[in-house]
């Protein structure tokens, strides 16, 4: 006989012992118990309309699938219902669920679970496995479940396992037996492949004990079961959880004292503590286990004894600022600080800090980059605890910008690599020393390193200075202080338009402009696109097709030389001004016609009049008349 054959003579066999098993529910005396002003949402099986309520009982009671209705008096219409659930309010309806004898502690279909949503899907797929995958052999219902428990009794809880699967195969919807399955999965002794599956095993089986529970007793057994599942599977949210849901149900002993073992390692606790000793203004932080809420933290906190000057909740941490370095604190938190789980912490938490010197660093805090061409030029470097840097300065020649703007190296931070490439292809050291530093104990000193001193000539390019404390062994992959810099006094705006992009060249110290500056065009590719002169107004004009390049072709600086010593540029690949991250992304240079248009204020209720005004004008900004608008 085929494999196939052999699997259907199973599946029928199977029907068979499982209509035996129940063949006596069809003598189960049902009956309808009443509620007004109810109703049990969801689980709609058909509707009957224009019926009156004892007839809509009468449906119901005959029909074997309807276990529940919601009678509407005023439409007369019954809604028949598959199974029930909790019974909300509804005034004007009429609630009705079924009754059997056997089952008059019937508490209906059971809520959903936030905590065991993630799990819901995987047990419906572990439910028709079972089905799919057990057959009973021709043993009676009460037999297979007594072969499970006699197993599970006798410590075999791998049998136990495999005799609940068949006892399920011919009664799935028995929670009972969903139960007996879940802890006989948790009691297997896994091997090193299987304690992964063992797990997500008793999680389904756990969760389909619960979705078939009818009863007070098989529900809240459930529950437990599902709180051990969880806590193999190291949920420990859940496991709290699926503790509390049971005892809610119905008291225990045992499920207390699971439950305030899985608080312990679980619940709302403190994880540690962190000191930001290296900030100016040292601060403490405290981390939690679950968020906190939106209370008044300053009642939980004592920081010697006393109330923190500055104190923040925010997330799942408590920092408490102010501190000094060099300093000890106890900080302590009070018993009773609360969280947004419904917990509090159930004893006090005492902290002994020290908080210490700040590590000795150097960095520079200048974003800009370009120095003035007159008067005294200098970097600030910023030291904590240091007594002297290594300085070292390397220039990038004004053909080799592009190359640095296109793999975004300009302005950032730069590591070790990034220094040797730059020292072997695309620039050159020029200068290299230290720099004597004052020191004053975790306070941060501002030291000038004079330019003119260490580059007495300069060529047209950009440079680029790094820091490290002397005598520092850095790593490759660690980034060094930078600061990029140019020495000019040309400072270069650009607007763009429908005849092309006019380039202004003004003194950063006089604002005048200044003429006879040499700019050149440079696209992404190092092509030299155009260059130019600017006139007696600082002015010079780019072609509009020079600035509507692509890919290589596509515009990337503008460099500007100012006699044989002052060099500046200008990135265009860059906004000057960004303000697109709040909302103000600004518009594309007009047309030959530009329409400006406005409203008397920005909101407005229905039905309300609109007033709205417009300006047109041409490229010349004058005004265009005899123009039809379409608003």
């Amino acid at each position: 006989m085929s494999k196939f054959l052999l699997a259907l003579c199973r599946i029928f066999f199977a029907s068979m012992v499982i209509g035996a098993g129940f063949a006596h529910s069809a003598e189960t005396q049902r009956d309808i118990a009443i509620s007004n002003d109810g109703d049990y949402f969801g689980f709609d099986l058909r509707t009957e309309k224009d019926v009156d309520l004892g007839v809509c009982e009468t449906i119901c009671l005959s029909d074997k699938k309807c276990r529940a209705f919601t009678y509407n008096s005023k439409v007369q219409w019954c809604f028949l219902k598959t199974d029930f659930g909790k019974l909300k309010s509804a005034p004007g309806s009429i609630a009705g669920k079924v009754i059997e004898v056997a089952s008059s502690e019937d508490l209906g279909a059971p809520e959903p679970l936030p905590f065991a949503a993630n799990y819901v899907d995987a047990a419906a797929q572990y439910r028709t496995t079972i089905l799919a995958a057990q057959t009973v052999d021709g043993a009676s219902n009460s037999e297979l479940i007594a072969a499970a428990q006699n197993a599970e009794s006798a410590g075999d809880n791998r049998n136990a396992a495999f005799r609940f699967g068949q006892a399920i195969a011919a009664n799935p919807d028995a929670a009972e037996l969903w139960s007996g399955l879940a802890r006989s999965t948790l009691g297997i002794a896994p091997s090193a492949d299987e304690s992964y599956t063992l797990q997500q095993s008793a999680l389904s089986a756990a969760i389909n004990a619960y979705q078939t529970s009818r009863t007070l007793e098989e529900r809240s057994v459930a529950l437990a079961v599902l709180g051990q599942a969880f806590d193999r599977a190291s949920d420990g949210r859940a496991t709290i959880d699926a503790y509390q849901a049971s005892l809610e149900l119905r008291a225990s002993a045992e499920i207390e004292a699971s439950l305030r073992d899985a608080r312990a390692r679980y619940g709302f606790r403190m994880l540690g503590n962190t000191i930001d000793a290296d900030a100016e203004t040292p601060r403490a932080c405290v981390q939690f286990s679950e968020d906190l809420t939106d209370a008044n933290y300053t009642n939980f906190v004592r920081l010697d004894d006393a109330v923190p000057q500055a104190l923040t909740a925010q997330g799942r941490e408590i920092c408490v600022d102010g501190l000094k370095h060099g300093s000890r604190y106890r900080l302590t938190l009070r018993a009773g600080l609360p969280s947004v789980v419904g917990e509090n912490l159930n004893e006090p938490v005492v902290l002994n800090l020290f908080v210490r010197d700040r590590a000795a660093n150097v960095r520079f805090n200048a974003d800009n980059f370009v120095l003035p061409g007159s008067a005294r030029r200098g970097i600030p470097l910023v030291s904590v605890n240091a007594t002297s840097a290594k300085i070292d300065v390397y220039r990038v020649g004004d053909r080799s910008l592009t190359q640095i703007l296109d793999e975004s190296q300009f302005l950032q931070q730069v590591d070790g690599y990034s220094v040797e490439r730059i020292k072997k292809s695309v620039g050159e050291p020029v200068w290299q020393g230290e720099v004597a530093l004052k020191n004053v104990l975790n306070a941060e000193v501002i030291t000038s390193i004079d330019v003119d001193t260490i580059l007495p000539q300069r060529k047209p390019g950009i440079y680029v200075m790094t820091a490290a404390l002397a005598g520092s062994a850095n790593e490759q992959y660690e980034t060094k202080a930078t600061q990029w810099f140019v020495v000019s006094d040309v400072g270069l705006t650009t607007f763009t338009g429908e005849d092309g992009m006019s380039v202004f060249a003004r003194s950063l110290e006089t604002a005048k402009p200044i003429a006879n500056v040499v700019l050149k065009l440079l696209a992404r590719n190092n092509e030299v696109l155009a260059e130019a002169v600017t006139d007696t107004e600082g002015k010079a004009v780019f072609v509009a097709g020079l600035t509507r390049g692509q890919e290589g072709l596509a515009p990337a600086i503008i460099t500007a030389a100012n006699g044989a010593d002052d060099f500046v540029f200008l990135d265009l690949t860059r906004a000057g001004f960004d303000l697109s991250d709040r909302g103000v992304t600004g518009r594309p240079a007009a047309g030959e016609l530009d329409v400006l248009a406005w409203t008397e204020r920005g909101i407005y209720r229905a039905g309300e009049t609109v007033h709205a005004q417009a300006l047109v004008r041409d490229i010349g900004a004058k005004a265009v008349d005899d123009l039809p608008l379409v608003f």
